[in-house]
Parts: structure tokens; C-alpha cells; sequence
């Protein structure tokens, strides 16, 4: 499949998706922590303790993954679940890029480097085009 690039415009468009979507993965998660995790290694699913999974478990598995491929169906990146935190690849001057947004803020407002990540993160002043 071919890599979506992304201008700014349409990476905000995705903003209250992604938010409704990342909220429903932590909501999930947590459940999913709190019931522990499987045991790969075991031909049968099993909770830490080797209690045997509840279909509630497994719902929520399937949940949490079908919930994921809807994030990245859409082209973008889930970079940290605890943070919210979603890149969208896009070119700039030129060059291959990130357009970075986290959950809480109202609109995308930076970018970085493939390499640099969160923490090279720029401040938007110019749209970039794809």
C-alpha cells in the first residue's frame, strides 16, 4: 500500500476521529492491564496466574486491535498510547517528514525529522505540501 502524505488541513480533519478513537484504545487498555496479559508462549490464553481468559478478555483484544487498524487505515502513525501521540507522514521542502499531534491539543501544530521524533519536534509555521 501506497504512504498517504498528509497537508496540515487534512491531518486536523482527522483530529476528532483520532481523538474518539484513542481515547476508546486507552479506555480498553486499561481494562486489558487491569485483567493482566496473555501468556504467548501457552498453546491455551491464559491470564498472568494462569487463569483462563474470559470471553470479556478476548472481546476486548479484538476490540483494542480492530480500534488500532482503524488509526492506521486512515495513514497515520500511533507513535505512544499513553500520550496520544500520532504522526502523519508528509513532504516538506521537499523531504519526508512528520506532522505531529498529540491528544489534547486542538489542532496540528508541529512537525519533525523521521530521526528526531517527539522531541525535535518544530513549530508549524508554513503549510507543508505533499
Amino acid at each position: 500500500m501506497e504512504r498517504r502524505c498528509f497537508t496540515v488541513h487534512e491531518a486536523n480533519e482527522l483530529i476528532p476521529f483520532l481523538s474518539k478513537k484513542l481515547r476508546s484504545l486507552h479506555t480498553v487498555y486499561t481494562k486489558l492491564k487491569m485483567w493482566g496479559f496473555a501468556n504467548p508462549s501457552s498453546d491455551e490464553i491464559t491470564l498472568r496466574g494462569g487463569i483462563p481468559v474470559a470471553s470479556a478478555y478476548v472481546a476486548a483484544l479484538s476490540e483494542f486491535r480492530e480500534t488500532l487498524e482503524e488509526i492506521c487505515q486512515e495513514g497515520c502513525e500511533l507513535k505512544d498510547l499513553a500520550s496520544g501521540l500520532i504522526d502523519f507522514p508528509t513532504i516538506w521542502e521537499g523531504r519526508e517528514v512528520r506532522l505531529c499531534w498529540k491528544l489534547g491539543e486542538p489542532q496540528v501544530k508541529h512537525w519533525h525529522e523521521l530521526e528526531a521524533g517527539f522531541d525535535g519536534r518544530q513549530s508549524l509555521t508554513t503549510e507543508p505540501h505533499p
